[in-house]
């Protein structure tokens, strides 16, 4: 795989952070956001984004060392090349995630209307991991961002199609969120 920009308009997920180089041969420390993901470690081809500029590298190897991830890319291959990577956030293309007819992920609710019942909140900008747990960002009409927990049992419908998630409504929690 070459590291020359690609086509930005791929869907992408993303999916962790580099941190920073580790040694001398090219490794990078990395964070995922969901740590119970298995997706990074079923793909050979990722894609590190920042700032508009958007590489697809092949992963050669992965580490756990101590509590934080390694990751190693075929073409990156000293510490100086390495550290241009900082804080590129690495994604999959949404097609890397595999469903079946009625499974659905959490990153589908990105850009949904998104309704406590029949009231419109704002729009999903995205799906984050806090503390173990999922929150969808939503960002109101007024420019407002709010976190809201993901909870089966409190979502009342869900239209892919639509771009529509509707929940239902838990008084207070937008003050507090």
């Amino acid at each position: 795989m070459n590291n020359k920009d690609k086509d930005s308009s791929r869907s992408l997920i993303y999916i962790g952070e580099i941190i920073k180089p580790h040694g001398i041969k090219g490794y990078l420390k990395f964070f995922l956001y969901n740590e119970s993901s298995d997706a990074l470690f079923e793909n050979k081809v990722v894609y590190l984004e920042n700032k508009g500029h958007r590489l697809e590298l092949e992963i050669e190897n992965i580490n756990f060392i101590s509590s934080i991830p390694l990751i190693k890319f075929i073409d990156i291959g000293s510490r100086e090349e390495a550290s241009k990577y900082r804080k590129f956030k690495i994604a999959l293309s949404e097609s890397d995630f595999k469903k079946n007819d009625n499974e659905l992920y959490l990153f589908d609710f990105i850009n949904c209307d998104f309704y406590f019942d029949e009231d419109y909140i704002g729009l999903v900008k995205n799906v984050v991991t806090f503390s173990g747990n999922d929150l969808l960002l939503i960002e109101s009409s007024e420019g407002k961002e709010h976190y809201i927990p993901v909870n089966k049992k409190l979502i009342k419908f869900f239209d892919i199609e639509d771009r529509k998630l509707v929940m239902n409504k838990i008084e207070g929690l937008l003050d507090i969120c």
